[in-house]
């Protein structure tokens, strides 16, 4: 049986790190990803990143609030069916191949928080969790 009040923990938390994601990539030069984990708890984003990530902690907050308050919705779609490639979209933000299960729209996740986690020489993390799991 699936424990559907973790599984939308988890689905949120999947939404909330794509948007860090994204927002990283658009605004950072897309630095490259290293490493990814969302459990029911938190999401971790690793990136190879020269200095410290938490300095743009108050840009992703800002603009990720605002994305999250603005309750837009999430496009879940096959960009090719026959391979089934999928992508999630918002509009004026971005569209994204993912494979992964989405919530519906941006103000289902809820505030976040960020921490930084320095987890090697020029390897930093961002850690994201739900502020009303």
């Amino acid at each position: 049986m699936i424990d559907w009040e973790k599984r939308y923990r988890i689905m949120k938390l999947h939404f909330a790190a794509e948007i860090i994601l994204e927002l990283v990539y658009q605004n950072f030069g897309y630095p490259e990803k290293i490493g990814a984990n969302i459990s029911d708890t938190k999401a971790k984003v690793d990136f190879v990143w020269n200095g410290n990530i938490s300095e743009t902690f108050s840009f992703l907050y800002s603009e990720a609030n605002r994305l999250i308050e603005l309750n837009l919705p999430i496009t879940s779609d096959f960009s090719n069916v026959e391979a089934e490639e999928r992508y999630w979209e918002v509009l004026g933000f971005g569209k994204v191949s993912c494979g992964g299960t989405h919530i519906k729209t941006t103000g289902e996740i809820g505030p976040i928080k960020l921490k930084r986690d320095n987890i090697g020489k020029n390897k930093e993390r961002i850690e994201i969790t739900l502020v009303n799991p």
